[in-house]
């Protein structure tokens, strides 16, 4: 990074730090205020919040209070990737895991040596208005909830959420009564706590989890096919699921299909998704059914629990013989495409190539690496697939496609993708 830019970037950062947060960015989005567990402490609360933007929000020093006095309650240096949901909790995290589960972001006020603030149980009688406020004290949202019409009545037991979808929550909506719904289990992917520690008996809610949602299930931030000997691996990570099972790996001769399913979370444990996490994820799979010199295409297919499907990809491999199996260096991304002089040059037997690929608005990139003679004939497709950003590294034995040696002289190594394009010299002597 220039000093320039550098520059540029730290002053962003700087008018970011001092502006906050806009107003909507992350809102308020189900509230248990009256849970049929014991009410002699604060503790059997909970308040859900969302992120609406495609950013990470890091919530170090926000608060969320009342417009009483028994306020506020600060938290701590958390990050809510994009869109992704957190639940603020009066109990400890063991005790709230115990009666809800796992599997979403918990922010414990009582481990953080707090108590939470009281949420009144008949917010009719007065009011009861919920504010989150950014660390430079910015009102990002608030809630004015009540238990009358427009509001769903108290039934002393559930939660109530925002029942809309998820591309019309706001600011605005998330303060109409009328978008709003009582906990049932069974619905919209409600459920019945187990009683455990200070939930002490059976309420209803559905924490960690946006109902309504017109979102992706899955934000997958990468999928890559590394190409190796006799074998593809596929490698993917996701930044956030929701109601997600798992996954189904596809593969097909052609990029136009068809397609013919390789494996399934239903039988393959390795598949099976985290249902809901706000936390990032990687898997992988490794494809042996494969022939050395051969492009396959696979598409991946992310399955919720209500058996909704979602396609990603294509992305291509063409897997190569021993020697010719390209290693990731280092995942971080460079600025730029590079081809760097290959090392040692001039060589005998061996000699390595390093090629960089900068993060673009695509999650990766088809690249191909070939050698060619000095007639402009390819001798070998040292690499021919998709990689994520980084900087990979990859050895030539001086040998043509069959694997059978060349004669010395100068051959050419040329790196192509759609964005760039980059050739060197390379003297092999014998």
């Amino acid at each position: 990074m220039s000093s320039f830019t550098r520059a540029v970037f730290l002053s962003m950062l700087f008018l970011i730090s001092v502006q906050g947060q806009e107003v909507g960015s992350v809102i308020i989005t189900e509230i248990m205020y009256n849970p049929a567990s014991t009410e002699t402490t604060n503790e059997t609360q909970f308040i859900e919040i969302a992120n609406t933007t495609s950013s990470s929000i890091n919530l170090n020093g926000w608060t969320i209070d009342d417009e009483d006095s028994d306020g506020p309650n600060v938290l701590p240096d958390v990050t809510l990737p994009p869109y992704g949901i957190a639940v603020i909790c009066g109990s400890s995290q063991a005790d709230f895991e115990g009666a809800w589960g796992t599997g979403f972001t918990i922010i414990s006020l009582k481990d953080l040596g707090q108590t939470m603030f009281n949420l009144a149980n008949s917010p009719s009688a007065g009011n009861e208005i919920i504010y989150l406020r950014d660390n430079n004290g910015v009102l990002i949202d608030s809630v004015d909830y009540d238990d009358a019409s427009p509001w769903p009545a108290d039934n002393n037991r559930s939660s109530i959420y925002l029942s809309i979808p998820k591309d019309q929550m706001n600011a605005t909506s998330n303060n109409d009564g009328a978008n709003w719904s009582l906990s049932q289990a069974g619905v919209d992917g409600a459920y019945d706590s187990t009683p455990f520690g200070v939930w002490d008996a059976v309420d209803t809610g559905s924490p960690g989890n946006i109902l309504g949602d017109a979102a992706l299930p899955v934000v997958l931030t990468a999928f890559v096919a590394i190409a190796g000997d006799a074998r593809v691996t596929l490698r993917w990570e996701t930044q956030s699921e929701m109601n997600n099972l798992g996954f189904e790996v596809w593969r097909s001769d052609s990029k136009e299909g068809p397609y013919q399913l390789l494996s399934s979370y239903v039988s393959n444990p390795d598949l099976q998704g985290q249902f809901n996490s706000s936390a990032p994820t990687t898997y992988e799979y490794v494809d042996a059914l494969v022939v050395n010199g051969r492009t396959y295409w696979y598409r991946l297919v992310d399955v919720d629990v209500n058996g909704i499907r979602t396609a990603h990809g294509p992305i291509s491999a063409t897997p190569h013989a021993l020697g010719n199996a390209v290693m990731t260096i280092s995942m971080d991304a460079p600025a730029t495409f590079a081809l760097h002089p290959n090392f040692p040059n001039p060589f005998n037997p061996a000699t390595t190539l390093q090629f960089d690929v900068p993060a673009l608005q695509e999650d990766a990139v088809d690249v191909r690496l070939t050698v060619f003679n000095l007639q402009g004939q390819p001798v070998k497709v040292l690499f021919s697939g998709t990689v994520a950003p980084g900087r990979y590294r990859i050895q030539w034995r001086g040998d043509d496609a069959n694997g059978r040696p060349l004669p010395s002289g100068l051959y050419v190594a040329v790196f192509q993708s759609a964005y760039f394009q980059k050739a060197i010299k390379m003297m092999l002597v014998k």
